[in-house]
């Protein structure tokens, strides 16, 4: 059998077996040949060795399931990569983009999901201590459903009718919340307040703790007076849970709590990871 013939063999071999892989070994008692000759004569044939050949065709075969409406996660599953940011950077190397922008490019039908990466240039991730924020817990009315599916709902509030803060009040930052979710319709309350060293709430007020953890901290990329303020929170909210956690190593903390953070005309997202 000739060359040409051998290297389409283990091509197509590779190819029916690309999931778990085989060695250079491997193909090299496929084909008959010594080792030292066989890797020597793949080279030459595809210009990079087995090893380089196989996780080439990995990401490819990833980038054609992307294609197809595979999410990014079980791609990077598939293509053998242990953890997701591994494969967002072998990923990125190859194709130039992230996986989230590829698949946005290549299948518009999750044009609705998947934004441009730039959104999540701002992010970091900080350790923040647990802290008391006093505010109102405010119990939505039904025919605010529409609003509620917004970020920044405390835009839709008219504090002039609750009490007003306490004179004495040293506020660092704003804090915004779901809370309480209700066990049979998972309808939750929402509090805004300021963060504060407050240890009790006076009444018309509710004090929530906010217990230490990791957080990933996005920047909302629009000021916070900004009347386009609340699709700018909803979309950003979306992509972090859609497309953020694919791409990255971390996981929900679920036993945290996530908020909106406001200081002066700046506006961020706390997410507790773990």
């Amino acid at each position: 059998m000739q060359y040409v013939d051998l290297m389409k063999k283990c091509e197509d071999y590779i190819e029916e077996h690309l999931e778990y892989p085989p060695t250079a070994k491997e193909l090299a008692d496929l084909t008959g040949y010594s080792l030292y000759h066989f890797c020597h004569i793949f080279r030459a044939h595809f210009g990079i060795s087995v090893g380089e050949y196989i996780s080439r065709r990995k990401l490819e075969k990833a980038a054609e399931n992307i294609e197809d409406g595979m999410s990014i996660t079980e791609a990077s599953q598939r293509a053998g990569y242990d953890t997701p940011s591994g494969f967002a950077k072998a990923f990125k190397k190859a194709y130039g983009t992230s996986a989230t922008v590829y698949k946005k490019k290549r299948n518009p039908k999750f044009a609705d999901y998947y934004r441009e990466e730039e959104i999540f240039m701002n992010t970091c991730f900080v350790k923040k201590e647990a802290f008391s924020a006093l505010g109102y817990c405010i119990k939505p009315e039904k025919e605010d459903i529409l609003i509620k599916e917004n970020g920044a709902y405390w835009k839709n509030i008219d504090f002039k009718k609750l009490p007003k803060y306490p004179m004495d009040l040293e506020d660092c930052g704003e804090v915004a919340a779901w809370i309480h979710p209700d066990e049979k319709s998972g309808d939750l309350n929402y509090f805004f307040g300021f963060e504060t060293e407050a240890e009790t709430a006076p009444e018309g007020f509710a004090l929530i703790n906010i217990p230490e953890a990791e957080y990933a901290v996005f920047e909302v990329q629009v000021p916070a007076t900004d009347e386009k303020l609340s699709d700018e929170l909803k979309k950003l909210w979306k992509d972090i849970f859609d497309g953020w956690f694919d791409l990255s190593d971390k996981k929900f903390d679920e036993e945290k709590m996530c908020f909106e953070y406001y200081l002066g005309e700046k506006a961020y997202i706390y997410v507790p990871v773990k």
